[in-house]
């Protein structure tokens, strides 16, 4: 074994189920003697006790493969400990035990069962894959933040990820993240996440801007070494350079962007729901002292208890570039972490750059060894001599793959099927009826369509229909507001594994309300009145199994919003005044109610944020 592996078995021992908030998910977990359902194979989800080395894979830049076959991802070499799998969008739409990517944002060539397989034999090797959520491209819409968590849930279970990445860049980049609106959606997006996925099960993470920590014009922490106020005595520059960051400095640029301080309010709201911060520690211009954002970040890790994987990029960056990552400032920025004796490490996008004499790879080989003991000099001589780690068959030891009783090739779109022939689609084998081409087989059976359902993949006949549906509502989004006389359209996901839907119902307060039977499936609510209700969809399968899904709240509200008095309702204060749920302010005019909490955005930005009660007499 090579020289990295020996001192990773001799110095730490117990491997951690991760979960990371944007590029990797290094974490510091309390022990927990369960896991979520997809990760069952003996990993303990307990502290992470070995240093992060961790690489963002884009999922668009994996190779195809199949059962006992290698790829791009499952080719990865074992100093990598974790994987940023980009990116998923966080308005993805999934259907528990689909296995189907469509709806994901997920570009991987194949599908959803092959995926699963891909995760499971990186976990074999002791790499933890980490879903990415957002990225650059896919916050791009306000229908972007219309996130349902349960399905996202649903799909790390399925898939056998150790917990999701906040990859949070508003409209594309770190210009307005700073901003309160910004600031509160990353509140949020901790809150309900770690909500259905708890601590010690699900590793979160976040890949947050470099300087996110540091102290800002906007969001500052006086407290903080790394405040706004000392940054001339903690760079020891004046501020000749503060807002002109393409021009060579230390460190004292780094004060000046908007982006500056974001995840100060954020740490100090959710610090503790936390498991990793891979903080993006490139595209920040020509500021060389790089050290200095993993230590504002570290400051506050100490109090709350997260990791940090500090963010590095193949060269070049792609603004500018105005400074370039070496061999040798990784392994010094790798020396300087190690000093702190904790588990903290290195993060790199993207794995799979390269130029034929260096390669991410090998920068991230350099911090693994430097983070294990190895001497800087030591470690940039063997940069690119690192043990690969070929896949060389097998099915990873998880239930993917095809199983016994499916021995046809998988469905593809483009191949054409006669009366007889058999095709495996989504680890269930299905039969043609009569000649098929480009229809999905599990969307394309019963009376009058191409597709007979024979068989799951472990061999089990179809006859037996004993699991119940699943169902999700898609829309409207909890704690959404509407006005009286709104029409108010309700949309659901529903499947059955071994089966077929035959209805969903909506019900309001218990109260049914409308019906579809067949996909997409939905209903048109109107002429409600002004109050609080609880929406609910049951589906219902061919066996006559049904399955309740879990409650959405809406409040619906007078179009005038009412008047009434507001006497003795404090006016709303801007940060760093915090509000929690159910407390009542007055703003411009027009009274509301806090939905949640902490919060300290704008009232007004939404009602599932700030509910409107009144307008004030």
């Amino acid at each position: 074994m090579n020289l990295i592996i020996k001192m990773r078995n001799l110095f730490f021992a117990v491997f951690v189920l991760l979960l990371s908030c944007d590029d990797e998910i290094i974490l510091r977990e309390e022990s927990a003697t369960q896991q979520h359902p997809a990760t069952t194979k003996g990993y303990a989800a307990l502290s992470l006790d070995e240093p992060v080395v961790l690489g963002y894979f884009p999922s668009w830049s994996e190779s195809w493969t199949t059962t006992g076959q290698g790829s791009k991802l499952r080719d990865l070499p074992e100093h990598i400990t974790h994987v940023f799998l980009a990116f998923a969008k966080p308005n993805l739409t999934y259907q528990k035990g689909s296995y189907s990517l469509s709806g994901t944002g997920i570009q991987t060539p194949y599908d959803g069962q092959t995926l699963k397989e891909t995760v499971s034999i990186l976990k074999e090797k002791g790499t933890k894959v980490i879903l990415s959520v957002g990225g650059e491209t896919y916050w791009g819409s306000n229908d972007a933040y219309n996130i349902n968590y349960q399905q996202i849930k649903d799909l790390v279970d399925d898939m056998g990820f150790e917990g999701i990445d906040w990859d949070f860049e508003p409209s594309g980049s770190f210009q307005t993240i700073g901003d309160p609106v910004n600031v509160q959606r990353f509140i949020d997006f901790f809150n309900n996440s770690r909500a259905i996925m708890p601590k010690g099960q699900y590793l979160l993470a976040c890949a947050p801007a470099g300087a996110g920590a540091l102290g800002g014009l906007n969001n500052d922490d006086p407290a903080s070494p790394y405040a706004y106020s000392k940054r001339n005595s903690v760079t020891g520059e004046s501020d000749a350079n503060l807002y002109n960051s393409t021009s060579p400095n230390q460190a004292i640029s780094l004060f000046g962007f908007a982006s500056t301080g974001h995840m100060i309010p954020v740490i100090q709201a959710v610090g503790d729901k936390i498991d990793l911060i891979a903080y993006q520690g490139y595209n920040t211009g020509a500021a060389s002292n790089r050290k200095i954002m993993y230590d504002s970040y570290k400051y506050y890790a100490d109090q709350y208890g997260f990791s940090i994987a500090a963010g590095t990029h193949y060269p070049d960056e792609p603004w500018g570039p105005y400074y370039t990552y070496t061999y040798e400032n990784v392994a010094d920025l790798s020396g300087h972490i190690a000093g702190t004796n904790s588990n903290d490490g290195i993060m790199i996008w993207q794995l799979l750059l390269g130029n034929g004499s260096s390669s991410a790879y090998g920068y991230l080989y350099v911090a693994s060894q430097v983070l294990a003991g190895v001497p800087a000099s030591q470690a940039v001589a063997n940069a690119e001599n690192y043990p690969e780690s070929p896949y060389n068959g097998g099915d990873g030891g998880d239930d993917g793959g095809t199983g016994s009783g499916c021995d046809a090739a998988q469905w593809n779109s483009s191949t054409a099927y006669s009366g007889g022939q058999e095709a495996v689609y989504e680890n269930k084998l299905y039969r043609a009826k009569w000649w098929t081409q480009g229809d999905i087989p599990s969307s394309n059976t019963g009376d009058g369509k191409p597709w007979e359902y024979v068989s799951d993949c472990s061999g089990d006949g179809g006859g037996n229909d004993d699991q119940s549906p699943s169902v999700s509502i898609t829309s409207p989004s909890n704690n959404a507001g509407f006005t009286v006389g709104e029409s108010i359209l309700i949309t659901a996901n529903a499947s059955d594994t071994d089966g077929n839907i035959t209805n969903v119902e909506f019900y309001q307060n218990g109260v049914k309300i409308g019906e579809d039977a067949s996909s997409p499936y939905e209903y048109t609510w109107s002429g409600a009145s002004e109050g609080d209700y609880s929406l609910t969809a049951v589906a219902t399968d061919n066996s006559g199994n049904s399955t309740t899904s879990t409650t959405v709240s809406i409040t619906i509200t007078s179009s005038g919003g009412g008047t009434g008095s507001c006497s003795g309702v404090p006016a709303w204060e801007p940060y760093p005044t915090v509000y929690n749920q159910g407390d009542r302010v007055v703003y411009n005019g027009i009274l509301y109610e806090a939905q949640t909490g902490p919060l300290w955005v704008e009232p007004g930005s939404g009602e599932h944020w700030w509910k409107t009660i009144s307008t004030c007499n």
